[in-house]
């Protein structure tokens, strides 16, 4: 295998791992959590943040390659946020991201537009963006009184794993 497709391998196991993180999050939420919020203000709630980290994905798409979210639209701060929306547009947003790291990643880590840096820092950006949001919705949680399951708590840091 080549040097190229080593990294490529690497780069999309390691945003599949951070995905897989995502899903698992979601799916060990319960319907109504997504409401739970710790702000006084009301602001910051767990479906809203999860729709925020699609959103944010859906805003560099559009300035990576606008062709692929043609489909798509960024969810409103007033929308219902349901578990299944959320996992729909976390799973589409993931495969779109992959078709920009695979080309990226066949291009010496050069992005074609839209971020100058390349291709590991726009990897990094993505999931350090994402996890400070799993941290948040984690401690949410907490402080809501949830009783988060290991396999949840520990689980998350198993990439071996997942």
């Amino acid at each position: 295998m080549t040097g190229e497709k080593i990294l490529e391998k690497q780069v999309l196991e390691t945003w599949m791992i951070n995905h897989k993180t995502n899903l698992k999050l979601i799916h060990e939420l319960e319907e109504d959590w997504l409401d739970f919020t710790t702000s006084k203000r009301g602001g910051g709630k767990i479906g809203h943040q999860l729709a925020h980290m699609y959103n944010v994905r859906y805003w560099k798409l559009e300035n990576l390659d606008k062709s692929l979210i043609a489909d798509l639209t960024t969810v409103k701060a007033g929308d219902e946020k349901t578990k299944e929306l959320l996992i729909d547009l976390h799973e589409q947003s993931t495969d779109f991201l992959c078709s920009i790291f695979s080309d990226a990643a066949r291009n010496d880590g050069q992005l074609k537009k839209g971020w100058k840096r390349g291709l590991i820092p726009l990897l990094g950006y993505f999931i350090h963006h994402e996890a400070h949001h799993r941290g948040n919705i984690l401690l949410t949680l907490k402080l809501s009184g949830i009783k988060l399951s290991n396999d949840l708590k520990y689980g998350l840091w198993e990439w071996q794993k997942i």
